[in-house]
């Protein structure tokens, strides 16, 4: 589902996680938003790491638990996307990192769409 640090999804995540159930992340970087990556927050504390906006809100996902679905077709992006794991944030940072949830999505379905959805079956083989 969506999420990412203007739609945390805590709500949903406080139900989730009484069954011990975590988030597929889709959307992470927020469609590549560019008033996203650029809040301050992000460069900030990236600055602290030495990393990127981008990198700071990856690993925001994986420390949150979330499985994350990232995707880019540059390939210094990709390897910055997998650069995430040699840093960790503090509990103070990881609050800061939710701060500019403010219930944004960036996708949106519409009812035509959600009855396709609805009405799909799969073609199996016989």
């Amino acid at each position: 589902m969506e999420a990412h640090p203007y739609f945390t999804q805590k709500d949903l995540r406080e139900i989730l996680d009484r069954y011990w159930i975590k988030i597929m992340s889709w959307y992470p970087l927020g469609h590549g938003d560019s008033r996203l990556m650029s809040e301050t927050i992000f460069s900030e504390i990236g600055r602290k790491y030495g990393k990127t906006p981008a990198q700071v809100i990856l690993r925001w996902h994986v420390q949150m638990g979330f499985a994350v679905i990232h995707g880019s077709r540059n390939v210094e992006h990709i390897r910055d996307n997998h650069n995430i794991m040699d840093f960790e944030f503090t509990e103070d940072e990881m609050d800061r990192i939710t701060e500019p949830d403010c219930g944004e999505r960036y996708y949106h379905r519409t009812d035509s769409q959600l009855d396709q959805f609805a009405a799909w079956r799969p073609d199996f083989e016989h």
